[in-house]
This record gives structure tokens, sequence and C-alpha cells, in this order.
């Protein structure tokens, strides 16, 4: 395989022939899905990577591998050990599952989407889970540091990029449609501080992303600008990156994106706000108007109990599929 390889521009990867065959072998989606250390080594006898004591002890804690992460049935008994936890871990543990709850009803609007494109206000859209929005804040940083080549190219992109724009991840009900080829708007969960859901609708011919936030004083305009930054100079940056020819890569820009925090929407109480996230993007997607009645805060419960039915009456197995490409990815959650 080696010996075939072909000569590419792009950093951290290595293509080579199969046959007839092109081979892609990421660095960066190796590191994600094996965990394994992908950086330079400055010394080779001493290649040791440092986890945070942070992320040790609240995994030790949880009774659970520091490497391998957690298993559903742990989560499950570190939940009935919650009283003896402080509130700030059980606030984490909460988001955690709240995480999983979140990615099983995207992947309802998923499966309806496949079922009943026609009833959605375009045909050119895909939902993504809470991981992408999470792994691209997480790896923005890595993405500046990293150097440009002449052309501005050849930045470092988050591990599992790649897959999110070709369609083929979320695994559930994958679109397998290339972005701005196929697809024009993506809708996506942001968490913001594991403390507050907020919905991101991005339109690539637009170049702009609306944010749906049901509790505006949560993140000030300043921290806002922190939490989307990544999505702004990401996005754009890899359509032009990966652009299927010169010609399509020439009507790109990687000028940043804008964005707007749409104001005119229901608000929500403390705790609802993961599920009016997600009712805003099911709202948008199909072209209903936010009505502030349905949204009253006084119809949470009831809201709140309606999507637990459709998540299992649509497909009781769906929350299983939440994130296993993501897991492999990330080694985040399990189910």
């Amino acid at each position: 395989m080696l010996s075939f390889q072909l000569d590419i521009k792009k950093k951290y990867e290595l293509w080579s022939l199969v046959g007839p065959e092109p081979v892609r072998f990421s660095l960066l989606e190796f590191e994600n899905l094996t965990g394994l250390n992908c950086e330079y080594i400055e010394d080779l006898e001493r290649p040791h990577c440092v986890v945070s004591k942070e992320l040790t002890s609240f995994w030790e804690m949880l009774g659970v591998h520091v490497e391998a992460g957690s298993s559903t049935q742990e989560i499950i008994a570190a939940f009935e050990r919650c009283e003896e936890r402080s509130r700030d871990d059980r606030k984490r543990l909460a988001l955690k599952r709240l995480s999983s709850h979140i990615d099983a009803w995207i992947n309802v609007l998923k499966k309806r989407y496949d079922a009943t494109p026609q009833h959605f206000r375009s045909e050119r859209m895909c939902f993504l889970d809470h991981l992408f929005a999470q792994q691209w804040r997480f790896n923005y940083k890595d993405f500046k540091d990293s150097e440009p080549d002449q052309n501005g190219l050849g930045r470092r992109l988050p591990g599992g990029a790649w897959n999110y724009y070709a369609g083929t991840t979320p695994l559930f009900y994958q679109s397998n449609k290339v972005w701005r080829t196929y697809i024009d708007d993506v809708y996506a969960p942001v968490n913001n501080n594991d403390t507050h859901w907020i919905a991101m609708w991005i339109s690539i011919p637009k170049r702009h992303i609306v944010v749906w936030d049901n509790i505006c004083s949560s993140i000030s305009p300043e921290d806002l600008d922190v939490v989307m930054e990544p999505f702004l100079y990401m996005v754009p940056y890899l359509l032009v990156e990966w652009a299927s020819s010169d010609e399509q890569r020439a009507q790109y820009s990687l000028e940043p994106f804008t964005y707007e925090r749409s104001t005119n929407i229901p608000s929500a109480r403390a705790g609802d706000c993961g599920m009016y996230t997600l009712k805003y993007i099911e709202c948008y997607a199909l072209g209903i108007k936010f009505s502030k009645k349905d949204f009253s805060k006084a119809n949470g419960k009831t809201m709140r109990d309606k999507m637990a039915v459709d998540i299992f009456q649509e497909h009781p197995d769906a929350h299983e599929f939440e994130n296993k490409d993501n897991d492999a990815n990330l080694g985040a959650y399990e189910g």
C-alpha cells in the first residue's frame, strides 16, 4: 500500500491506491479513533501525554476506566450514587445523560426527514448531533495554531470533520450528502459550559449563522462571540479546503461567516433549555413559526412528555444509535 502513495498537499493525511481505488489515511481521525497521542513528540524517550487531573478524578469518581470511558451500565450506577456527589459533579453527570436525550431527538428528526422530506422547508438540509459542536469548539485552538500554506490552506481541522462534511456522520440515517453540493442548511445543538443549550442554524449559501437562545441572559454577547467563533471560521475554511475542484474552490472564500442571535423567540424556564433548543430546530426545519402560546413555560412538561413518547414510538432503538460513530472519533459517550 505504501508503495502506491499519491502526492498530495494536505497535511496529516496519506493517500494510496489499492487497485484502482484511492484510500485515505487521516492522522487526525486515527488519533480520535484510537485515543492515541499523535502530536509531535519532542522527547521520544519520554513520550508521555499528560491527562488533566480534573478529567482523571471525574472518571475515577464514576468508577470507570480513565482511558476507555464509560458504558451505559456504569453511568446508571453512577446516577444511583448521585447523593454522594458535589453539586458541580451532579451537573456534569446530568449533562452527560441529557446529551444522549438531545441526540435521541435529533435521530427522530433525521428519521422523519428521511421518510417525508416534502414536509420540511427544504430537501437540502441535515441535522447534526451535539458532538459536532463540542468537538469543533474543543479543537478550535489546534486549528488556529496550525500554520497554513501559501494559499491559506493546510490547517488542522477537527478529527471526523470530513465525515460531517460528507454526510457519513452521524451514522443514524446518514445523509451521505456533501455540504454545499447537496446541503445548504445545517442544524445542530450547542452546549455552553455544561449549563445551557442553544440551537444553531448554519446557512451555507448565505454565509450566515442564526442562533436560537431561549434564555439570552445565560450567555453574554461577548461570551457568545467566543462560542460561535469556531464555526464562523472553520465552516468556510472547510468548504474551500475540501472543494472537489479548483473551479469550485474559486466560488468559496476563507472570509468568516457572520452570525446573529434571534431575539423574537419564546423563552424557557431554567432546566428546559435543551428541550426548547430541539423544538426550535424542529419548528424552523418544518417551516413552522415559533408560537409563543405553544412554547409557553406552562407547557414545558407536556412538551417534554410528548417528545419522550415520540422517541420510543417512532423508533424504540433510536437512542442506541446516538454517536456510535463519534464514540469512535471522540471516545466520549456510549449509548
